[in-house]
């Protein structure tokens, strides 16, 4: 293809996607708030374009909608109608969506009505529960770009759901539309060639992050009904999630499937891309886990998903928590640092124990997976670029011009990352020489990454979360405040320690992120999912957050 054949392809992918879009729940242009205007995080509720049912619907939880459904106080029908209603809002604030198919969602809860009104029975848990999906997952009918303009109409519609779908389907979830994501969803910004940049509620001058850049940006928006589904391979779920101040948690692979989904390095394993959930509340996330898992037996059809149940684990009354303030490599900007000292402090109120963790081989972990990542060469991206010829962003540079790593030494790199994820599980172990219980740790708590919301163009080291795709532990994000300009000017004492310390310090720009997200990472060791979830829940309750979205 040409130049203007990308342009005119990725022209008419974007046609196709509006015209997809109910005329009756969109909102004249003159109608929206002017760019100008940064924070939108409150305006699909005072807008006045929502009713009163459609702001109770979507202002609820996923047991509360489930409940309401039960006792036929409210319909599927009436959840997706106020679900997409409010999510078409969200699009015209910060443009979020991908794939959009208000109509067969809508006729699918139809008929979970007709069919619950027929056999007075539930399909299952998520009866008429609308879930978001990130762009990567198949939908039945509707077609996967992850953001090459090449595969906009490549297939145009897919044949079967991805498995996490049809499980979801199965125990009826619904399903209208998917997510914007970045090239591949290999940048950390969610912006491609076909529907452009996605941006944060909380400042839109500001990136969504990225790879599940567009869930995010929507999940504030939403209210407390949201629940997505993202993808994490290098920090996909927790950096976005961070600066919107969502809950979510990163698995271990073998958790939750993702067996059909579309990749952007397919085939890659050297690293191992996991799916999660994301919420405005620990709520729904406990609810979606539960459930997907001891009711979707995802390894019954899925040979790498693991056999092991969801478990209700306990916690000491009394947590021993580790954090982790400064990788060494890059620093913090002063809104995480404030949010880690609330967080210390606050636990240390309510009597739990707080010791400092060092972060052993974070930078050479770091390089690691980015070496996994660009080890075929940028080959498989390649080929997808030139399907259309459509231009490489800065970030995706390094798999333009990266050279396809020998067999062998992939194999000294897996041989390294073991002997280094070891020697990581020995300092965890270790902590017991340091706490008054003299037992290890609970968890980790530290910064998601260096960044308390940032500008376009301007998201450079994700070393804070790519650590824990190497190690393949188990991680999740709990909000704690936003960005406040007259207590997070910038340190003009600071001294850089390296390149990209310095072009971070740099970049910092108070104004520019005012109001932005700042959350932080609760990590726990492989397969330590439900102690993660448990110890979200118990930070967030401590500090206010729990249920964050209905007190904005």
């Amino acid at each position: 293809m040409t130049v203007t054949d990308y342009k005119s392809v990725a022209a008419q992918k974007r046609e196709a996607r509006d015209q997809a879009f109910l005329e009756k729940w969109l909102i004249p242009e003159e109608k929206l708030p002017s760019a100008d205007v940064k924070d939108v995080l409150s305006w699909p509720l005072k807008s006045g374009y929502l009713t009163g049912e459609e702001i109770t619907i979507t202002e609820s939880t996923y047991n509360e909608m489930h409940e309401k459904i039960k006792c036929k106080e409210w319909s599927a029908y009436q959840i997706a109608s106020a679900f997409c209603h409010r999510a078409s809002i969200a699009h015209q604030l910060v443009n979020c969506l991908s794939e959009v198919f208000f109509v067969d969602g809508l006729k699918q809860a139809k008929e979970l009505d007709e069919y619950y009104e027929k056999t007075n029975k539930l399909k299952g848990p998520f009866h008429g529960l609308p879930i978001s999906l990130k762009d990567n997952l198949n939908v039945k009918g509707q077609a996967t770009s992850i953001g090459f303009v090449g595969l906009a109409f490549n297939p145009k519609e897919y044949e079967t759901d991805s498995l996490i779908v049809s499980k979801l389907r199965e125990m009826g979830a619904v399903f209208c539309f998917k997510t914007n994501v970045p090239v591949a969803m290999m940048m950390p910004e969610s912006t491609n060639h076909i529907y452009g940049n996605t941006v944060s509620p909380f400042n839109r001058g500001t990136t969504s992050g990225g790879s599940s850049g567009g869930e995010c940006a929507l999940g504030p928006l939403l209210g407390r009904c949201y629940l997505g589904i993202g993808s994490d391979i290098g920090g996909s779920l927790r950096i976005p999630a961070s600066l919107q101040n969502l809950f979510t948690l990163r698995p271990s692979s073998g958790r939750f499937t993702t067996y059909g989904s579309r990749s952007g390095l397919p085939g890659l394993e050297s690293v191992a891309s996991v799916n999660g959930p994301i919420s405005t509340t620990m709520e729904n996330l406990e609810f979606y886990c539960e459930n997907l898992i001891n009711h979707g037996k995802q390894w019954l059809d899925d040979s790498k998903c693991l056999e092991v149940p969801w478990r209700d684990v306990e916690v000491p009354e009394k947590l021993t928590i580790a954090i982790l303030r400064d990788d060494g490599v890059v620093k913090p900007y002063p809104a995480i640092d404030r949010a880690l000292k609330h967080v210390t402090e606050s636990l240390e109120l309510q009597g739990h124990e707080v010791i400092d963790w060092n972060p052993l081989h974070h930078e050479r972990l770091t390089n690691l997976i980015g070496s996994f990542f660009l080890s075929d060469g940028g080959e498989h991206c390649k080929d997808l670029l030139n399907l259309s010829g459509e231009p490489v962003f800065d970030y995706m540079k390094p798999y333009e011009t990266s050279a396809d790593l020998p067999v062998s030494k992939l194999w000294d790199l897996h041989s390294e990352r073991t002997k280094l994820c070891n020697e990581y599980l020995a300092q965890w172990n270790k902590t017991c020489e340091k706490t008054s219980s003299g037992n290890p740790i609970d968890a980790i708590i530290m910064p998601v990454s260096p960044y308390s919301g940032v500008g376009v163009g301007k998201f450079r080291y994700i070393g804070y979360t790519a650590v824990f795709n190497a190690l393949d532990w188990a991680a999740g994000t709990v909000p704690v405040t936003r960005v406040d300009k007259a207590l997070d000017m910038k340190d003009e004492t600071y001294m850089p320690r390296n390149p990209m310390d310095a072009q971070t310090y740099e970049e910092y720009d108070v104004d520019e992120v005012e109001g932005c997200a700042v959350s932080v990472q609760v990590v726990c060791k492989k397969l330590q999912e439900e102690k993660v979830v448990k110890i979200m829940k118990n930070v967030s309750e401590i500090i206010g957050t729990s249920d964050y979205w209905s007190r904005s």
